[in-house]
Parts: structure tokens; sequence; C-alpha cells
């Protein structure tokens, strides 16, 4: 992974506290900002994978069920 250094201005105020809360958790300011900002796009990849993937699943089961009623089935076998 190739990293680009950049500047970024603060309100003193939200400074002091990402620098209180790096203290805490004893890492570099830098990686806390990095951690509210970089999970936000992964998640985002995630999601997008997920949904097509539920797709993929839901045409399988459209294709293998044709004809069928699967709602009145779920009924049947609920009060079986």
């Amino acid at each position: 992974m190739n990293w680009i250094t950049t500047n970024i201005r603060f309100p003193e105020e939200e400074y002091m506290e990402l620098k209180m809360e790096a203290a805490k958790k004893r890492k570099s300011v830098a990686a806390i900002i990095r951690e509210r900002v970089l999970p936000k796009k992964k998640y985002k990849n995630k999601e997008v994978k997920l949904d097509k993937d539920l797709l993929e699943i839901q045409k399988a089961m459209i294709k293998e069920n044709k004809g069928r009623n699967l709602t009145k089935a779920l009924i049947e076998m609920r009060y079986e």
C-alpha cells in the first residue's frame, strides 16, 4: 500500500479530543483518524458484495421452485 501525506485542519477543541482519544488508546492521532475514515469505505464494499450474493441466491431459488407457492407451503408446514 502506498501512503500519501496530507495536511488537514481541525478546530482546536476537536483536535484536542482526538489527541486525548489517541493517548487513551495508545495510538497516534493519524491512526485514530484512519480508523474513522477507512472502515466506512471497506464496509460499503462488503455491503455491495453481500447484496450481489443475495440476489444470486434469490435467482437460484426462483429457478428451483418455479410454479410452487412457497408462502402456502410454509403456512402448511407451520400448522402440521
